[in-house]
């Protein structure tokens, strides 16, 4: 008898490897909805192929789903120094997400995350495909970035350009020129405005 529970545990010990090496290993694409075009994949696989000769090995994942909520992947639990881009899809409507696990929340604070899905924003919108895949290309850069950053790795050509990058730390920065823009056209309507009321004046005496 001990020696059948000692076999049982042995086993159980054995099949707890082999799920830890092999079955929970984290994919890099999980694409449930096929929304993912064949270079947004090949752009995906070969950052990760470059992190897998680093030695903390972090990781992004992009997983596509048929939903617009609940959209957290169930593998964040579990995971170690990795991002995930969750894509949900419901009819025409998409809802795009960043995470990341806990030993990368310091570079994708709330903040981060929010600036970087801003900053494209029209592009993520987009009922093209095409397009909508630009907008997931330049996710998944800027989360390259943030994690070469975190892990002081060189940058290279998947990550974010600095113009790009300023993008994200300033994102307000698009939207300066507009206000200026309407901050003169208002002042030229008020003195426009005052010049008729003079002249109005004028005219009455």
């Amino acid at each position: 008898m001990k020696k059948t529970k000692i076999n049982i545990v042995w086993l159980l010990g054995l099949l707890a490897v082999f799920l830890t090496t092999t079955g929970f290993v984290q994919p890099n694409i999980e694409d449930h909805a096929h929304i993912l075009d064949k270079e947004t994949k090949a752009l995906i696989n070969e950052k990760n192929n470059r992190y897998l000769q680093t030695k903390e090995q972090p990781q992004i994942t992009v997983i596509t789903v048929k939903k617009l909520n609940k959209l957290t992947p169930k593998a964040l639990e579990f995971s170690k120094r990795t991002v995930f881009i969750v894509v949900g899809q419901k009819g025409k409507k998409r809802n795009v997400q960043i995470y990341s696990t806990k030993d990368l929340h310091g570079a994708f604070t709330a903040d981060t995350r929010a600036n970087i899905l801003r900053a494209e924003v029209n592009q993520l919108r987009s009922h093209n495909n095409a397009t909508f895949n630009k907008g997931i290309h330049f996710v998944f850069r800027a989360c390259a970035t943030k994690v070469d950053q975190q892990y002081q790795y060189a940058l290279d050509k998947y990550d974010l350009s600095p113009s790009e990058q300023n993008k994200i730390s300033h994102p307000h920065s698009v939207a300066l020129p507009i206000a200026l823009a309407l901050a003169f056209l208002i002042t030229g309507i008020i003195y426009f405005l005052k010049k008729s009321e003079r002249n109005n004046v004028k005219l009455h005496k």
